[in-house]
């Protein structure tokens, strides 16, 4: 879908759409397990598992929700070329829609993800950079609780450039996890 397009969804459904509107605040906060995967002349494929923090800031309108997501985890990794966690921060636009009866439903384009470690390299420990992220994410929350969501959500995504010390290369690095959190959302 072209920009342009997607912009004037957005304002339509701003602008058009009367009754219950609201802005969305969503603090979220989860434990994420997944695996990252290293294209190159050496192919690894390294586990993860952390905590997971972050938010959703957005406009809900009879059920249907839009806005932006912003995920910051604290991953371990199950390696030892790798310090002992990768810090990730991902940031994504999301569109979902909260069913009258206990569920909803979200998906999400992120746009912006970038990773950072250290890793044993042949003179010593080095920063390693992930950079240029982009991938979807799919959840589905069950809403039965008062003022809380349980969330189940689906990360995938590819990092285009990584880099090592000094050292920048172009090799695509995939990304996926599955978080599961619980969240507090406000529609104020």
């Amino acid at each position: 879908m072209k920009i342009a397009q997607l912009f004037i969804m957005i304002l339509a459904f701003l602008v058009i759409t009367p009754a219950k509107a609201g802005l969305l605040l969503e603090p979220v906060l989860g434990y994420s397990m997944g695996k990252f995967e290293i294209d190159g002349a050496n192919t690894s494929e390294e586990k993860t598992n952390g905590v997971s923090m972050g938010g959703r800031l957005g406009y809900q309108n009879l059920g249907f929700q839009l806005g932006v997501d912003y995920l910051r985890s604290s991953l371990n990794v199950d390696d030892n070329d790798f310090k002992e966690n990768l810090a990730t921060s991902e940031w994504a636009l999301f569109a979902g829609f909260e069913f009258p009866i206990l569920l909803r439903v979200y998906a999400g384009y992120i746009f912006s993800a970038i990773g950072e470690s250290e890793t044993n390299s042949g003179t010593g420990r080095e920063d390693l950079k992930f950079s240029d992220g982009t991938g979807m994410k799919l959840g589905v929350g069950f809403t039965g609780l008062p003022f809380v969501d349980i969330n189940v959500e689906y990360r995938k995504g590819t990092y285009g450039e990584d880099k090592i010390g000094a050292t920048k290369t172009e090799r695509d690095t995939d990304f996926s996890a599955i978080m599961i959190g619980v969240s507090l959302p406000f529609v104020i």
